[in-house]
């Protein structure tokens, strides 16, 4: 309120005087003015509520290291939506690990269960491939994998050290996958099924007795249902290199897994229309595609056999042919000496797959299933000569194979128990090492026979002789020169004086003397003498030599 003075006109009944100023009250209009700060104060408020509202709770993540990571800025992202932000990092109290506190959304509260995970999405270049380029733009962020529902809540976690191959959320089906060793494979080698990708390598560790590798193997869906039991896996990462009785085979695989390994699987026609393995199914994980396709479907029958000499080459994996055709493998060969023959075998154990052979119209037991049946089988054949026999598979790579091959006039055989094991009888008949070491041998005899000091000596003796027969022939060549022309002159007197002889005596002749034989025996006189002078002129050294060993 404002006061104002209000002056009135003088009056005549007053006196002259003026009358006293007044205090009057009047209503002031309101200032926009002050709109400004107050809705400056209703969005602050109305931000600070909101702000408020959103908030979550706040968490905990131990990583070992964070790189990349600031407080106040970092993002804590799922599917590029911001669910959280990182608001400080402090170390451990032993300095092994970097706590981050983060502040969440409230959206992300209820996705907080023991199965959350948390993992640092930075630049990495890597033999599989280069991931996080987006990061190098943005920074580093954490990524939340949400777990599945659950009552109960966690606000304190463990950072995953590397991002996981696959999103939790991705359907499909795990399998476990046993191996001697882990090879080129890594997280997120590709699973190919026919030269198509349909899973990943999604975990590997030790196995619990420390012998050999666990691979944890994700197929996606909906090709997971091509996992039966009857499926085979095999290592396909590099260059599948197999030298067998078949020779040199080389099988390139994709850059893919050239680069990051990879796995490959194979599952029979037959087999899909049975039920599909179910989730965590274990399954071998084998070398290489041969090595799977050899593997066999069910109990083998196992044999042990003692070959004499040296078996170089026979070593596990060997394979094991009946008449041409391969049905098991070696799994085991070693040295050992038998103290009452005095004599050192390499003693081989190898396996018989029954489902490799087919035998027609042999009768059996009630109730007999295949391998009962292969086995009388065999016992019957070594009774009838067959014997396990080490051959050369290949002469180009030097690889051996084991042959159960029928041998004629072989003595009546029987299997032997030693043991647990059942002993083949073996022979060496047909094996082609001993034939080359019997060359070798005759090779070697020769050599050093050649190689003495008798066949030195006679060498020596040789060229001296042949030195001193040069030097006659160089010495009587201008001899036999004029000996030739000698002859020529001889031959060519003797032909001028038949011809003068001919021509006095014509057709006057008697018919009954002998000038016409002795003209006959003259002519062929001529001709000799010029045969043998054109010989000499050719072949100089034939009056040293003679003329032994000459066509003409």
């Amino acid at each position: 309120m404002t006061e104002t003075t209000e002056q009135t006109r003088p009056e005549g009944g007053n006196g002259g005087r003026e009358p006293e100023p007044r205090a009057t009250v009047r209503a002031q209009r309101f200032n926009w003015v002050w709109l400004f700060p107050l809705g400056a104060a209703a969005i602050v408020i109305w931000l600070a509520w909101r702000n408020l509202a959103d908030r979550g709770p706040e968490i905990t993540i131990s990583f070992r290291n964070v790189d990349g990571l600031e407080a106040g800025q970092t993002k804590i992202q799922h599917r590029n939506v911001d669910l959280g932000t990182v608001e400080s990092l402090e170390l451990t109290p032993d300095m092994s690990h970097v706590i981050v506190h983060a502040r969440m959304t409230r959206q992300a509260k209820g996705h907080l269960t023991p199965n959350t995970r948390f993992a640092i999405i930075a630049p990495h270049v890597g033999v599989g491939g280069i991931s996080g380029l987006s990061t190098l733009v943005s920074g580093s962020y954490i990524e939340m994998y949400p777990g599945k529902p659950s009552d109960e809540s966690k606000r304190d976690f463990v950072g995953l050290d590397e991002p996981p191959a696959l999103a939790p959320d991705t359907k499909g089906r795990s399998f476990t996958l046993l191996a001697n060793d882990l090879g080129s494979l890594t997280r997120g080698s590709p699973i190919s099924f026919n030269g198509i990708t349909v899973g990943e390598v999604e975990d590997y560790q030790l196995r619990s007795n420390n012998k050999g590798v666990q691979v944890t193997a994700f197929i996606r869906s909906p090709h997971e249902d091509l996992i039966h039991p009857e499926t085979r896996f095999w290592n396909a990462g590099g260059v599948d290199l197999t030298l067998g009785s078949q020779g040199l085979r080389i099988r390139a695989n994709s850059w893919e897994q050239l680069l990051s390994g990879g796995i490959a699987f194979a599952t029979p026609t037959e087999a899909l229309n049975k039920p599909p393995s179910p989730e965590g199914a274990v399954f071998g994980l084998y070398d290489n595609r041969r090595a799977a396709d050899r593997a066999p479907q069910g109990p083998t029958l196992t044999y042990v056999a003692d070959f004499l000499g040296n078996q170089r080459g026979l070593d596990v994996g060997t394979a094991v042919e009946l008449q041409g055709i391969e049905v098991g493998e070696v799994t085991e060969a070693h040295l050992a000496y038998d103290e009452r023959k005095h004599t050192l075998v390499t003693r081989t154990t190898f396996y018989v797959d029954p489902e490799r052979v087919e035998i027609l119209n042999l009768p059996r037991a009630d109730g007999a299933n295949q391998h009962d049946a292969v086995q009388l089988w065999i016992e019957k054949l070594v009774g009838d000569g067959m014997r396990a026999q080490v051959s050369s598979a290949s002469l180009l790579t030097g690889t051996k194979l084991v042959g159960l091959e029928m041998i004629s006039n072989a003595p009546r055989g029987h299997l032997e128990r030693e043991g647990d094991s059942v002993m083949m009888p073996t022979t060496t008949a047909g094996d082609f090492t001993s034939v080359l070491q019997d060359l070798q041998n005759v090779l070697r005899n020769i050599d050093r026979a050649t190689s003495g000091p008798q066949i030195g000596h006679a060498l020596q003796s040789l060229d001296e002789t042949l030195t001193r027969l040069d030097k006659v022939t160089q010495d009587i060549e201008p001899d036999i020169k004029s000996l030739i022309k000698s002859l020529r002159d001889t031959a060519d007197s003797a032909q001028s004086t038949l011809n003068t002889i001919q021509g006095l005596a014509g057709n006057t002749a008697p018919s009954g003397t002998d000038l016409p034989r002795m003209m006959r025996e003259l002519t062929e006189a001529a001709r000799s003498v010029r045969g043998l002078a054109d010989y000499l002129d050719r072949h100089p050294e034939a009056l040293l030599r003679g003329r032994k060993g000459d066509n003409k």
